[in-house]
C-alpha cells in the first residue's frame, strides 16, 4: 500500500497500532515499510508498506 500524503499522522499512528498486530496475528508480515531513501526518475517521495499476506486456503483445514 502507498500512501500519497498523510494529513494526520496521530490518525497514522493510530492506525497503525491497529493494524501492524491484526496484520501480524494472521501470520502475515510487514517485509518493509518507510519513505524511499532515493527517488528515479518520475519517482513519488510518499510512505510504501510491503506486506506479505499468507494464502488462506494453507492455513486453514480443508473441508471433507
Amino acid at each position: 500500500m502507498t500512501y500519497h500524503s498523510v494529513s494526520d499522522p496521530d490518525a497514522l499512528a493510530a492506525y497503525a497500532k491497529l493494524s501492524g498486530p491484526a496484520i501480524l496475528a494472521a501470520g502475515s508480515r510487514i517485509l518493509a515499510r518507510g519513505m524511499p531513501s532515493n527517488l528515479y526518475e518520475e519517482g513519488l517521495h510518499q510512505r510504501t508498506v510491503v506486506i506479505e499476506f499468507v494464502i488462506k486456503n494453507q492455513i486453514l483445514p480443508k473441508a471433507s
